[in-house]
């Protein structure tokens, strides 16, 4: 009697998702009653192990700025046959954290922000949404800068308070705000305007 030595087959045979994802990968064969076992090797990623099953289901974060990886290696056995290894790599990107330079700004009215918006996850975008009150001039937007020259509607300081979100790799991180402060311009009033003695 001559056993054959199993196939293992990975479904998906890859995955990428952001961190804090979980795997989810089936494993099968055409050889009835195959088991499964698997080592891992992780870089830039925590929460892979070592196991057995038909499911690879594990909760992978990155630990850096940059995408990690786990690389599975999954070996298949049936009535005391152990076939060829196959293997499965999950990329996981890391969620972007936005850093806003400066954290928040104060100037008079007609001045112009200047918000530099960074991140050590590279290729990371930024979106902006802004509530303004007591101001004009603030908008919606995207980009690396806010810039935008803001001026008070009244007589009291008005804020415009941006909230930016960053996205890298489809992955969106976690909002930060950033609140402007616009001071009026005094506006001097003489009584009476004119006098003649």
């Amino acid at each position: 009697t001559v056993n054959p030595g199993p196939i293992a087959v990975a479904t998906p045979a890859s995955q990428t998702f952001c961190s804090g994802g979980t795997t989810n990968i089936a494993l099968t064969s055409t050889t009835p009653g195959t088991t499964f076992n698997w080592t891992v090797t992780q870089s830039g990623v925590t929460g892979a192990s070592n196991g057995s099953g038909n499911t690879i289901a594990q909760t992978l974060t990155t630990t850096g700025p940059t995408p990690g990886t786990a690389t599975y290696t999954i070996t298949p056995t049936a009535n005391g046959c152990v076939g060829s290894p196959i293997t499965v790599v999950i990329t996981v990107n890391p969620t972007p954290v936005a850093v806003a330079t400066p954290a928040s700004q104060t100037f008079c009215s007609g001045g112009t922000t200047n918000i530099a918006l960074t991140s050590t996850t590279p290729g990371t975008t930024f979106n902006w949404t802004v509530v303004q009150s007591g101001v004009t001039g603030a908008s919606n937007g995207s980009g690396n800068t806010i810039a935008q020259t803001l001026t008070t509607t009244g007589p009291t300081p008005g804020t415009a308070t941006y909230t930016i979100t960053p996205t890298a790799n489809g992955c969106v991180g976690s909002p930060i705000t950033v609140v402007i402060t616009v001071n009026p311009g005094p506006i001097a009033v003489a009584t009476p305007a004119s006098q003649t003695f």
